[in-house]
């Protein structure tokens, strides 16, 4: 009897931290790209329907990079007024983070969004047509976060001028709570 108790609390302990890990989705209400031209002369910045959960980008530069620096800036509602303040603001030189050398944690979950093609992301960065589909970053956000809008900036730079910014917007929420807002 007691073999089956035991048998009982290991099940119900793993459906209760898959449901855990599962239980915020992402929406993305927008996804908003500026280029430089003169690094990149076409670009398409989409979020993918219907679950507007992934997003896709294809850039094509026309420029060889050998250094560049990505900033992340992760933005929140503050209570109980609604503008956005800054709470996460990070500066990480890529070619250094690929090798490994300097990482950071939110960083890492960029990177991860990327599946396979975060390998693209090299240095030298050669001149080319680069396609990064399906990008999910809610499948590697930590589980403690809670229901919020939300607002992301990524800016990726060279020493001498931008190259890519890119602003996102959208929510987290519990789909076993309640249904999606309205978009």
């Amino acid at each position: 009897m007691a073999q089956f108790y035991l048998i009982f609390l290991l099940i119900f302990m793993a459906s209760q931290s898959e449901s855990a890990k599962a239980r915020l989705q992402m929406m993305w209400r927008s996804f908003d790209c500026y280029p430089n031209a003169e690094y990149i002369s076409h670009h398409k910045c989409t979020i993918l329907e219907p679950g507007k959960s992934l997003i896709t980008a294809e850039l094509n530069y026309i420029k060889d990079i050998m250094k560049f620096n990505a900033t992340f800036k992760l933005f929140m509602p503050r209570r109980p007024s609604r503008p956005f303040q800054k709470v996460i603001d990070v500066n990480v030189d890529i070619c250094q983070f690929v090798k490994g050398i300097h990482g950071h944690r939110f960083m890492t979950i960029v990177v991860k969004a990327f599946g396979k093609q975060g390998s693209q992301l090299k240095c030298p960065h050669p001149k080319g047509l680069y396609i990064y589909p399906n990008i999910n970053i809610a499948e590697n956000l930590p589980a403690f976060l809670p229901e919020t809008d939300f607002k992301i900036e990524m800016n990726f730079l060279t020493p001498e001028a931008h190259v890519f910014n890119t602003s996102l917007t959208g929510f987290l929420f519990d789909p076993i709570k309640k249904k999606a807002k309205t978009f």
